[in-house]
């Protein structure tokens, strides 16, 4: 027995000598060191065992044996194949290097340079930038949940974003600095914004399939415009591949937020007034009911709408010799989202320190958004001449209808009774925004030394929300039963503007090498001249009969109501004007590179003149205003690369924030919400930012980047209430600290992407306080964050991809602390919006001959924002929803959304 269990162990142990070894390396680019995520990795041997190199570009090959040698054969897209021989006995850890074809040189190489449309290429242009960076790859933009930009950039550490009243992301705010202190350019170029209020860009409005890569500067030195204090936002659109490439996708989705949940409301859009008749006749013109259409007031309901809709195209090539480049891009996307919304308005009553609800407003959105995006270029290489020729044109219509029951919680209000007035309210419109820009630069060479480039942009943005309607009727309920239906009043409202920009800009360049540093001379001056229309009219009725009583349910109630025309004449409104924006600016700066670092410093001046000239006058109002003022703007950066993976950065620059058109007008007007109101006093903000950043590139896909800012506002501009109006203005002097941590991590065939940002800010301000019990009212001062800046926000994503088999993979999780939504005149009585979580989903499985299947989902939790105030009073128990600590001011509810399609790539 002993024996047999001797020669037993003894086979066993002879066995393990020969049994399946591993064979664990890594596959890079020769000259760059940059891993080749993907390679396929075959043994000549043995025909059944392959791999490919993970994110990290490494690779295991199991089952080989401990001794011999065994043959790899080594393949890459645009790589020249190879053939290694390995000896088992010797080597079970390799490293490979791989060289470009050189017939595909371009592809991979540019200039030196990783390919920018990869992961490695966000990466390397991160390291090697003279600014504070970061950067999203086309790679990582295609395989996220996201369809359009904003949604995409929210990935980007410091960024949080502000939605619009549907729940899409439309606005960044970047390191706590709300939207207006950030600019976006396409192709680092400003271009005109359809907004009628703001001078910002509504990023959703950009399709992600467009985007070659998504820059975020989050320091600005003199040659860049200085209007920025959280960051810039660079859009770069696709360029012309190596050779011909032709790109398609198409997917079709649903929200859930219609499956038996709501119903979708739908208008007669197709009929309605498609010009006030102020426009079409003349101001004399005494408008009637039979000059509007009645399509915007007939609302019916459907159980579901249309599925949702994302089609994509793409072609590029390149000719004559690859001098010349052409690349033809567009994206459609056509989507039914919805929106549940409770909304409470709230007032200080006499002698008390808390605010009361005052109303109750339950709100349902039905929207159908379809957006169009169209871009071409053209590129020019000749031997020491660039020229290029950029077009874009982004088209979005949205129809949006919105039910709106209210109950005002004042007199007659007995909800134990079911005793109490409600009014019903349709709101429906049809807003189209569209943005053309053409841009022609060019780049030239002279010598080894001097370049010269310039840029010449025209662009032109407008915006038409033509007959919005809105159609309001009162009900009585007693013991909880309409008793009594009665139209109210309605109101047609004619808005559209028109941006045209032309800007030139234009940069010197000398380059001096000396024996100690290399130095580089820059100089240059660009000319921004912006015109504005703006045009705005207002059409008020009310029913012939103030007590007929409705017939009919629901929706129909609102249909054949006989109204008349009280303002037949259009109300007057401050909002028709004509403005214009005039800047210049002038810099030089001086960048000196040595071995282990890089010094910038420079300086800017800015010139500014804005004026506007209302259309119609105003008792005691001035019809023309004018705004004109220099800005003197250094700034200085140091960059010390202690190792070839690390840099340690400082910056210091002077920015400011100028107002937009709209908030100098002194207009007034009933906004969607409140009162709303300009300000002709409103200064411009200046800002003082410093910076410093640690970065290490452990390998060319992966980071650990650690960053401080501070920056110091004099005269932020915010949103506030004053006077009963809210409207923009200059509150005080404020300060703004923080920190982020962003980490990219490969191993094998999982990724980790994980930043946070912390961020503090503090104004002290003014505030009003009633005496308990006395009408007497005290002025104090208490400190606040800013508007919209979140003290923590944090992303996580899980990425998974494997070659071989064809699966690539996504979790997104993202969060973003409370933050203030809206200011208050009151102590206390801010308006808060509560942390909020979200949990994204994407998949993508290729197969050969370049199709693939993918699946986007979003908000996977089905999250649901809130706003609330800090501060309770008793008085507000008796309402639904209420939580104990806070009162709930309304709440946001969305859905989830999802989208399979399938993209081809040749």
């Amino acid at each position: 027995m002993i024996n047999r269990c001797f020669v037993s162990a003894t086979i066993f142990i002879a066995s393990l000598s020969i049994q399946a070894m591993p064979l664990k390396g890594i596959v890079k680019d020769k000259s760059t060191g940059e891993p080749l995520v993907g390679t396929i990795i075959k043994i000549k041997e043995y025909k059944k065992e392959k791999t490919s190199t993970g994110l990290d570009g490494t690779f295991l090959l199991k089952d080989l044996p401990d001794a011999g040698t065994v043959t790899l054969l080594v393949n890459y897209l645009s790589y020249k194949p190879r053939e290694i021989t390995v000896d088992l006995s010797k080597n079970h850890q390799i490293e490979i290097s791989m060289e470009p074809d050189a017939e595909n040189l371009d592809e991979i190489v540019i200039k030196g340079q990783y390919n920018s449309h990869s992961n490695q290429g966000a990466i390397s242009l991160v390291k090697n930038s003279s600014q504070i960076l970061n950067v999203m790859s086309r790679q990582t933009i295609q395989l996220s949940p996201d369809i359009n930009v904003a949604s995409a950039l929210q990935r980007i550490s410091g960024v949080t974003m502000e939605s619009d009243a549907s729940g899409q992301a439309a606005y960044a705010i970047l390191r706590g600095m709300d939207k207006r202190y950030n600019y976006t350019l396409v192709n680092g170029i400003k271009i005109s914004s359809p907004d009628d209020q703001n001078r910002y860009i509504p990023l959703n409005l950009f399709p992600s399939d467009l985007m070659d890569r998504l820059v975020v500067s989050k320091s600005l030195t003199a040659d860049m415009e200085g209007d920025a204090a959280g960051g810039v936002v660079d859009m770069d659109m696709k360029d012309a591949p190596s050779h011909f490439q032709l790109q398609t996708n198409m997917a079709l989705g649903y929200s859930d937020f219609f499956f038996g949940k709501h119903d979708y409301l739908n208008a007669q859009r197709g009929n309605i007034t498609k010009e006030a008749p102020y426009e079409q006749y003349g101001s004399e013109y005494k408008a009637t009911m039979s000059d509007f259409k009645d399509g915007g007031t007939l609302v019916s309901s459907h159980a579901v709408p249309s599925p949702n809709m994302v089609i994509g195209l793409s072609a590029g090539n390149r000719f004559w010799n690859n001098r010349l480049g052409i690349l033809l891009a567009g994206n459609i996307q056509n989507e039914f989202r919805g929106t549940e919304r409770t909304f409470n308005t709230a007032s200080m009553p006499f002698g008390e320190q808390a605010e009361v609800i005052s109303k109750l407003q339950n709100r349902l959105y039905s929207i159908h958004d379809l957006t169009a995006g169209i871009h071409f270029k053209i590129d020019l290489n000749l031997a020491h001449h660039k020229l290029e020729w950029y077009n874009m044109y982004i088209n979005r219509n949205e129809n949006t209808v919105r039910y709106t029951n209210s109950i005002v919680t004042d007199y007659g209000y007995e909800p134990d009774k079911g005793d109490y007035t409600r009014d019903d309210e349709i709101r429906t419109n049809t807003q189209t925004q569209s943005i053309f820009a053409s841009h022609l630069k060019g780049t030239h060479h002279f010598g080894d030394h001097f370049t010269v480039d310039w840029s010449g942009v025209f662009s032109r943005a407008t915006e038409k929300d033509p007959d919005r309607t809105y159609v309001d009727i009162k009900n009585t309920i007693v013991s909880d039963s309409i008793n009594k239906t009665v139209a109210n009043s309605m109101e047609r409202r004619f808005q559209h503007n028109t941006d045209k920009s032309l800007e030139g800009y234009l940069n010197l360049n000398y380059d001096t090498p000396f024996s100690f540093a290399d130095l580089s001379w820059k100089a240059g001056a660009m000319y921004s001249r912006k015109r504005r229309e703006n045009r705005y009219y207002s059409y008020q009725f009310n029913p012939q009969n103030i007590s007929a009583t409705l017939s009919g349910e629901g929706y129909s109630m609102f249909k054949g109501i006989d109204w008349y025309c009280r303002t037949p004449y259009a109300q007057a409104s401050q909002l028709n004007y004509n403005s214009h924006e005039n800047i210049g600016a002038v810099y030089a700066m001086l960048s000196m590179r040595f071995t282990k670092g890089e010094i910038i410093a420079g300086f800017r001046g800015e010139h500014t003149n804005q004026l506007y000239t209302m259309l119609q006058t105003f008792k005691g109002m001035g019809s023309i205003g004018e705004q004109s003022y220099w800005d003197w703007l250094p700034s200085a950066s140091l960059k010390w690369s202690p190792t070839g993976k690390m840099n340690v950065r400082l910056n210091y620059y002077k920015s400011i924030n100028r107002p937009s058109f709209y908030e100098i007008v002194p207009y007034e007007i009933d906004g969607e919400e409140y009162e709303e109101k300009g300000n002709p006093e409103l200064k411009r903000a200046r800002i003082d930012n410093i910076d410093a950043r640690w970065e290490w590139f452990p390998s060319a896909t992966e980071q650990v980047l650690f960053g401080v800012f501070y920056k110091y506002l004099k005269d932020p501009i915010e949103m506030s209430f004053y006077n009963n109006f809210y409207m923009p203005q200059n509150l005080g002097n404020a300060k703004n600290i923080g920190m982020e941590i962003d980490l990219i991590k490969y191993i094998r065939h999982f990724g980790i992407k994980a930043n946070y940002t912390y961020t503090h800010s503090s104004i002290t301000t003014t505030k009003r306080q009633y005496k308990v019990g006395s009408a007497e009212i005290e002025t104090i001062s208490q400190t606040r964050p800013l508007v919209n800046q979140a003290p923590h926000t944090a992303n996580l994503s899980l990425l998974y991809k494997d070659t071989e088999h064809g699966w690539n993979g996504q979790l997104a999780s993202s969060y973003t602390g409370s933050r203030i939504a809206i200011v208050s005149p009151y102590k206390d009585a801010d308006e808060w919006e509560r942390g909020l979580f979200s949990l994204d989903f994407s998949a993508e499985k290729k197969f050969k001959k370049g199709w693939s299947v993918f699946l986007k989902a979003n908000n996977l939790t089905n999250a649901v924002r809130e706003r609330y105030l800090k501060t309770v009073n008793d008085y507000n128990a008796q309402f639904p929803n209420q939580k104990s600590g806070r009162t709930i001011m309304g709440t946001y509810k969305y859905g989830r959304t999802f989208l399979l399609g399938i993209r081809y790539d040749l």
